[in-house]
């Protein structure tokens, strides 16, 4: 990836600005704080795309069926302040616009788990914690760059295709900060990997990262589930390989998705907005009537989880219960049978 010239002295400074606040946490000139009970944070260097959300959902499924565990975002793009539990909001009242995509489509996968929003990290653990004092992990979602709170485990998700090691900060490149920041990670997840990685590759990767001795580097590919019915329309269609599909997507990268429904079923449009988009009744009323005017044709409409909490809570809702609305799950796959090792370390770090 070759920065644009011009942008190089921006990004020259935007780096260097990211990389002091940095060391004064790391020189104590800043207090970080640190949970009384262990802490994972999950993010990234770059801006959006690296698969952190399905990599999230991996961790609430290990450690609930053990642990009394909490999630804690910032709620991306909500339109509310402050610690917001969604466990507290009547299921009939939340949307994404009161805590976020995100965490709403893991409220909404995992109920039994507390999912918290709070732009403040500190001020949301020590909320949870006073609120719920039985809970035993709390999963930091897109904290690397929150330098306020030092999780006990520090994950890094960096994409197969575009790795850190060959961006760049902002604006020339995606990086929110230099890549040398990726040493302060207990863990890096290569994610999005060809399912039929090598050795050989594998090795490339990891002299291309250049890690230090103390971390650990894992690979994952993204395994997609089946179409999933959203609504009374879409669970009376039965799918076939005929089935038409219109794609609606506002993530970093709908390339993967795509290819992967194109291979089953026949694509004829796809709408791709920008990341975390909230849809308007205006662009689901073209859709309506573009591609779903006729209520004899097998055609539906396909989304992502993310996106489909921006659809399925809240007003959009009832614009769309004459669209057969799908969603695509996705979960990430440890490769080179490390999927043992990434449990045991996950399961056992603060013990």
């Amino acid at each position: 990836m070759r920065p644009q010239k011009l942008l190089y002295p921006f990004a020259l400074i935007y780096g260097a600005v990211a990389a002091f606040r940095r060391w004064m946490y790391r020189c104590g000139l800043r207090k970080a704080y640190q949970a009384p009970v262990p802490t994972i944070g999950v993010g990234n260097l770059s801006v959006g795309g690296t698969g952190k959300t399905p990599h999230v959902e991996y961790l609430i499924r290990l450690l609930s069926n053990q642990y009394k565990i909490a999630t804690l975002s910032r709620g991306y793009k909500r339109k509310t302040k402050g610690f917001v539990l969604a466990n507290d909001i009547d299921p009939q009242q939340l949307s994404a616009e009161m805590i976020g995509d995100e965490p709403l489509q893991f409220y909404t996968k995992f109920p039994h788990i507390k999912v918290a929003v709070d732009e403040k990290r500190k001020d949301g653990i020590q909320q949870l914690l006073q609120r719920f004092p039985d809970l035993q992990y709390i999963i930091l979602d897109d904290c690397y760059q929150h330098l306020q709170v030092k999780p006990h485990l520090n994950i890094l998700i960096t994409e197969y295709q575009t790795p850190y090691a060959k961006d760049y900060p902002l604006p020339a490149g995606r990086l929110r900060e230099f890549r040398s920041a990726a040493r302060y990670a207990d863990i890096v997840i290569v994610s999005k990997c060809p399912a039929d990685m090598t050795e050989v590759q594998c090795s490339e990767m990891a002299q291309l990262l250049k890690l230090q001795d103390y971390q650990q580097l894992f690979f994952t590919t993204m395994h997609y589930g089946e179409l999933v019915a959203l609504n009374e329309c879409g669970k009376q269609h039965q799918l076939t390989p005929q089935t038409e599909v219109v794609v609606l997507t506002a993530i970093a990268h709908p390339e993967p998705m795509v290819k992967y429904l194109s291979e089953k079923f026949k694509i004829i449009h796809h709408y791709h907005f920008a990341d975390h988009h909230y849809f308007s009744t205006e662009e689901i009323a073209e859709i309506q009537k573009t591609f779903f005017s006729d209520k004899n044709q097998k055609r539906i409409l396909v989304t992502t989880e993310k996106d489909s909490m921006r659809l399925i809570y809240g007003t959009l809702s009832k614009h769309l219960e004459t669209i057969p609305l799908f969603s695509l799950p996705i979960e990430p796959y440890f490769l080179f049978q490390e999927k043992s090792n990434i449990s045991r370390i996950l399961c056992n770090f603060a013990h």
